[in-house]
């Protein structure tokens, strides 16, 4: 077995999603084809890439975490991280671990990332999925599953 930051590489190829919540899949079917790519990153040390794609898994969790925890209320015009973490907080929607967790990633994470000039060195990718896959967790852990139909977009083959 190769191993990358002691994860094995031919799961990091093939079945990236395995590194977040096993009910990514279903509770939030479309962030399934960034996380395949996060492990994808990883293992071809691309951690830019990879810091990306976590950060898409981040931000289309935490889209349908607002639809939950708001009740469907309008979500944010502006779609930032740091923009709903605000919002949950102003209105006490959800939990304030996950807003809180939400403003430390945006601020020091996810913001900095957006700039051209910012290339996260090897490992810093493994750093910011560890943060990630926290607050991820936190929210899904509230979230319901999405009922399977035959319109629903259905996880990357592993």
């Amino acid at each position: 077995m190769i191993e990358k930051e002691g994860y094995d590489v031919n799961l990091l190829i093939d079945d990236g999603k395995k590194l977040f919540p096993a009910t990514l899949a279903l509770r939030a079917p479309e962030a399934i084809r960034d996380a395949m790519e996060v492990g994808k990153a990883i293992a071809f040390e691309l951690p830019t890439a990879a810091g990306f794609h976590i950060f898409r898994v981040v931000e289309a969790v935490l889209k349908k975490y607002w639809d939950h925890v708001s009740g469907g209320t309008d979500r944010p015009k502006l779609e930032t991280i740091g923009t709903y973490a605000s919002a949950l907080e102003d209105n006490k929607f959800g939990d304030a671990k996950v807003w809180e967790s939400l403003k430390q990633l945006g601020k020091l994470h996810r913001n900095p990332l957006i700039h051209p000039e910012v290339i996260l060195d090897v490992g810093e990718e493994i750093e910011i999925l560890g943060i990630s896959r926290s607050v991820i967790g936190a929210m899904l852990k509230v979230m319901p599953d999405i009922p399977t139909t035959t319109t629903t977009a259905l996880p990357a083959a592993s």
